[in-house]
């Protein structure tokens, strides 16, 4: 059982995670960087909280007399906060997964996933929750057309992983992280940024400061440490030898044939079939 503690959405903008470390398809992530850059921060923080959904869940109907499957919804943009541009709650959907994990009136527990990813913080604490509902009852995944990085890592540590169709893209294991150097556009301008730091990594990325060597190391490797955990989570949730983790990690998305041949998948069916199957499920 988990623990009754309700788990709290945060109640304001995280900024810091739109600049932060992603698990996100790469075009998925140059659309977001892309409104983001775009936004009025002032106003985006001003305007408040996105509005935030009861829940993301259904029930549907299960063949184990008056119990229900739960359906989750883990759909668009993933992040800690409710996306103030749109996707869903990481903590929203923990509180769902914990919900009908604990519910004796349900059977067995399917995400919907149909996700870019979205950012690495709140990934892990989903990814570990529903790890751990499997040990109460089944939790299969359905990916409807996309189920890419953040959302891969969750969805890997179901019992199953399934595609709707063919054509689904499935994977892009990878973090990623941008910041700008824009020292020699400033330059051109006249522009000298001076920067009084306590140490060679504060202040980095600041507009118009060049970004050093040991900068850039000190930023790689805190996206390889991320990754590691990336790693491991699909590693030991699909059963995956390291050669096997290796021949799709290359950041990118494969078709659902492709997936099922690399062991990202178990296999490509309807959600109607999907539904009917883990209804039946012990």
């Amino acid at each position: 059982m988990f623990d009754a503690i309700p788990l709290q959405l945060p109640t304001f903008n995280r900024l810091a995670d739109y600049f932060g470390i992603w698990a996100i398809e790469p075009t998925a992530f140059l659309g977001q960087w892309s409104v983001a850059a775009a936004t009025d921060l002032f106003r985006h923080v001003s305007a408040g909280p996105a509005p935030r959904p009861a829940t993301q869940m259904s029930m549907q109907p299960s063949k184990k007399g008056d119990k229900s499957v739960a359906v989750i919804s883990v759909a668009g943009t993933l992040m800690k906060q409710q996306p103030s541009m749109g996707g869903t709650s990481t903590v929203q959907i923990r509180r769902d997964v914990r919900a009908a994990a604990n519910d004796p009136n349900v059977s067995g527990i399917l995400l919907r996933v149909d996700s870019p990813g979205g950012t690495v913080s709140g990934t892990a604490d989903l990814a570990a929750d529903v790890k751990a509902a499997r040990k109460m009852k089944p939790v299969w995944a359905h990916i409807e057309d996309l189920g890419a990085s953040a959302a891969y890592w969750v969805a890997s540590q179901a019992d199953q992983v399934f595609a709707n169709t063919s054509t689904a893209l499935v994977g892009s294991i990878g973090t990623v992280m941008t910041v700008y150097d824009a020292s020699v556009a400033a330059e051109r301008e006249g522009i000298k940024t001076l920067v009084f730091r306590t140490g060679p990594l504060k202040g980095l990325g600041t507009p118009g400061d060049p970004v050093s060597e040991e900068q850039s190391a000190h930023l790689q490797a805190i996206v390889n440490e991320m990754q590691t955990h990336f790693d491991a989570a699909v590693r030991n949730g699909r059963g995956m030898s390291a050669a096997q983790l290796a021949a799709v990690k290359s950041g990118g998305v494969f078709t659902a044939a492709e997936a099922l041949d690399k062991r990202l998948i178990d296999g490509i069916r309807s959600l109607d079939s999907t539904l009917s199957a883990l209804g039946a499920a012990k």
